[in-house]
C-alpha cells in the first residue's frame, strides 16, 4: 500500500491549467499509488479554499485526504485553519515559507498556526530547503517550541546535502518531527534517516501531478533498509499519523 503525502490541486505556475483531483488520480493510477494527501498549490499565491478542497477530496474520498493552506499573514489565518479542520475535514495544514516570504519559525505569523494545530491534533507540514525562510534549522526550532504539535519536515532539506543532514539532526533532537522524502537527493539519505531516528517517523511523497512519483518511490525501494521499513515509509506511517485505517 502506497500513501503519498504530496499531491497538489489548485492554481500553479508550473501548470497551464487548474490542477484538479482527476489529474492527481490519473497519476496515482498509473503509478500504483493507493491514497494521497491533496495540498493547495502555493506558487501563484492563489490558494483554494477549504470548501473547494473538500469538493476535490469528495471526488474520491476513499483515496484522497485534504490539507489546508492559506496566506499565513492573513489576519484570519488561524480561524480559517480551524474551520477547515472542524467544518471541512482537513487533516492538517501545509506551510510554504518561501512562497509566503515568512520564516518557518516566525513567532507572529507561524507560531499561532502551530499552536492551533496542536490543539486540533493535526500535523503541520513545512516545505523545506531554501534560505532564508525554509531551512531545516528554522523548522526544527519551530518544532521544538511546540513539542505537542506534529511537524512534517517535508523534502528533508530538498537537494542540498547540508540541509538534508540538518533535517536528520533536527529530527534526532525533536521527536515530534516527521521527515518527508519528496525530492530528497539520492536514496542514501533515506537510509541515513532510518539509521538515525528509526523507521516510524519518515514518510514518502511524490509531488504529483507535476512530478512523476515513480522515481520517488524507487528511492525508498532501493534504500538499504528493511522491507518493513519500506512499507512503513511508503504508507503505513502517514496512515498512523493521520489516524486513518488502511
Amino acid at each position: 500500500m502506497i500513501f503519498d503525502i504530496h499531491a497538489h490541486v489548485g492554481h500553479s505556475k508550473y501548470s497551464d491549467n487548474l490542477i484538479t483531483a482527476e489529474a492527481v488520480l490519473k497519476v496515482m493510477d498509473s503509478s500504483g499509488i493507493d491514497r494521497a494527501i491533496l495540498l493547495p498549490t502555493a506558487s501563484t499565491g492563489r490558494y483554494i479554499t477549504a470548501q473547494q478542497m473538500k469538493a476535490e477530496v469528495d471526488k474520491a474520498p476513499g483515496r484522497l485526504v485534504g490539507f489546508f493552506s492559506s496566506d499565513v499573514k492573513a489576519k484570519d489565518a488561524v480561524d480559517l485553519f480551524t474551520e477547515a479542520v472542524t467544518k471541512y475535514g482537513a487533516k492538517g495544514i501545509k506551510i510554504h515559507p518561501v512562497y509566503a516570504a515568512c520564516a518557518a519559525d516566525d513567532e507572529k505569523w507561524v507560531y499561532p498556526l502551530l499552536e492551533r494545530a496542536g490543539e486540533l491534533k493535526v500535523p503541520v507540514m513545512f516545505h523545506s530547503g531554501e534560505a532564508p525562510y525554509a531551512t531545516p534549522w528554522q523548522i526544527g526550532l519551530a518544532a521544538m517550541d511546540f513539542p505537542n504539535t506534529t511537524v512534517i519536515l517535508e523534502h528533508m532539506g530538498f537537494d542540498a546535502m547540508c540541509f538534508t543532514d540538518a533535517a536528520i539532526k533536527m529530527a534526532k533532537r525533536s521527536e515530534n518531527i516527521i521527515l518527508g522524502t519528496t525530492g530528497v537527493m539520492y536514496e542514501f539519505p533515506i537510509t541515513k534517516a532510518v539509521n538515525a531516528i528509526g523507521d516510524d517517523r519518515i514518510v514518502y511523497g511524490g509531488e504529483m501531478p507535476m512530478n512523476n512519483p515513480l522515481h520517488e518511490i524507487l528511492k525508498v525501494k532501493v534504500a538499504k533498509i528493511s522491507d518493513e521499513a519500506k512499507e512503513k515509509i511508503l504508507g503505513r506511517n502517514i496512515a498512523r499519523i493521520l489516524n486513518i485505517t488502511i
